[in-house]
């Protein structure tokens, strides 16, 4: 973690763990990520100021972000479709919704923004309602974009008007040739 002002960088996790994609709480004090650090991959939470780690979630987990009103953290499972539910301070895991999935979705005010890849007419861009529990589609893609990647693929705006989302066009990559490699 660094300043916005810059200065030096403080390290928040140490150990051979893989630790994935993580996001703030709402009031700051916390860091939510994936973790491999025991037998399985789980979202555990780290204190900002410093402290150990706490293990959020019983079940797999790769991805999470907490809600607007800081009581309920929603996740993602690595390799498991759907979007799941459990409050901040742990207990109940509830599965809130069968589709999205890991790196293809986000929270947004009132509901959950995602991507159904499976579609055989090409990928869609969806809105899981908490009010209504209905998804309502937002987009239809063509066959031919590539929407899914690695990483944060989506982004809602602040007040819900603007959806960000990455595409590929192209990839590619060089071969190149290092003469007397030693």
């Amino acid at each position: 973690m660094i300043s916005a002002d810059g200065g030096l960088p403080r390290r928040l996790t140490t150990g051979p763990a893989n630790n994935i994609r993580p996001s703030w709480s709402r009031d700051g004090q916390w860091i939510y990520f994936g973790s491999d650090a025991t037998t399985h991959p789980y979202i555990w939470k780290l204190p900002v100021r410093g402290g150990p780690a706490l293990q959020v979630t019983k079940r797999n987990g790769g991805e999470a972000f907490e809600s607007p009103d800081g009581k309920t953290l929603y996740y993602a499972m690595i390799d498991t479709p759907g979007i799941w539910k459990v409050p901040t301070e742990g207990g109940e895991e509830t599965q809130v919704l069968g589709q999205g999935g890991e790196s293809v979705w986000v929270l947004a005010e009132g509901g959950i923004v995602f991507f159904n890849l499976k579609n055989p007419d090409g990928p869609t861009l969806n809105l899981f309602s908490f009010s209504t529990r209905k998804t309502t589609l937002l987009r239809q893609f063509p066959k031919a974009p590539k929407v899914a990647g690695g990483g944060n693929v989506l982004s809602v705006s602040p007040d819900g008007r603007w959806i960000l989302y990455t595409q590929t066009e192209q990839s590619g990559s060089d071969l190149m040739l290092v003469e007397n490699f030693r």
